[in-house]
């Protein structure tokens, strides 16, 4: 990583220690599915902001960090499936808490504080993997930029409303260019950017939009058309997570 130890334990100092303020744990056997997944995804999102550490002892991967980030408004559960699997594979798996009445500007900017801090105590970690849902996905494009590490990083915006919207502009002095779609900096040549984006009219958060929020030309970005369904169901908003997650760990599903 770019910056040292000392910035790190002044860093530390500074923000009242990582351990005590800003992290804590959930196991895998707490995020129940089937009928009990809205209980789950009020537990998620019950804990405090900063990182809520996903536990599974039976994991072997230690050399990845994933992080899921939530969107607007979420009541957690569309992150249980993709939360219990990614722990399954991989030791370091969190979700991440934040405030979403804060502009995205500010969001990320504190998202970057706390990663330094939660790669600064993990030790081993080789590559950084973000996920962000929906709102959470600007957030992490934004964030993608503030990132300054000598490890491959990867940001993943699922069904995010890259582009912006009315109620965003509206609350938020954004950076626009000049078509009117938010503005993100260019990022190191270690970072990938993907996007994974809904069908505009089968997703319930922007079919009625006249734009799809989630067009925008992005440099230096990889972009995925999610398909109608997954399993023979609309395959919508909340669903996409589960989507990507068996898309990226190469789990089998029918259309």
């Amino acid at each position: 990583m770019k910056f040292n130890f000392i910035q790190y334990f002044f860093f530390l100092i500074i923000s009242g220690g990582f351990c005590q303020n800003s992290i804590s744990s959930l196991s895998r056997s707490d995020l129940e599915m089937g009928e009990k997944i809205k209980l789950s995804g009020k537990k998620l999102m019950e804990q405090k902001y900063g990182f809520v550490f996903i536990s599974n002892d039976s994991s072997l991967n230690k050399e990845i960090l994933i992080i899921g980030v939530h969107g607007w408004k979420s009541d957690g559960y569309e992150w249980i499936y993709g939360l219990k699997t990614f722990s399954n594979e991989y030791k370091y798996t969190y979700f991440y808490r934040y405030n979403w009445d804060v502009c995205p500007d500010s969001a990320s900017d504190k998202l970057a504080d706390d990663l330094i801090l939660l790669i600064g105590e993990t030790l081993g970690i080789e590559k950084l993997i973000i996920f962000g849902h929906s709102y959470g996905g600007v957030v992490v494009t934004k964030l993608a930029s503030k990132l300054h590490y000598n490890i491959p990083i990867e940001i993943h915006s699922i069904a995010s409303p890259l582009r912006g919207y009315k109620s965003l502009n509206t609350r938020c002095e954004i950076e626009k260019k000049q078509d009117g779609s938010i503005n993100y900096y260019s990022w190191d040549k270690n970072i990938l950017h993907f996007q994974w984006r809904t069908q505009h009219k089968l997703d319930g958060a922007f079919r009625k939009m006249k734009i799809d929020p989630q067009q925008i030309d992005l440099f230096d970005s990889r972009v995925t058309q999610l398909p109608n369904s997954m399993n023979g169901k609309r395959l919508g908003h909340n669903w996409s997570i589960t989507w990507v997650v068996n898309e990226f760990l190469r789990i089998p599903h029918k259309l």
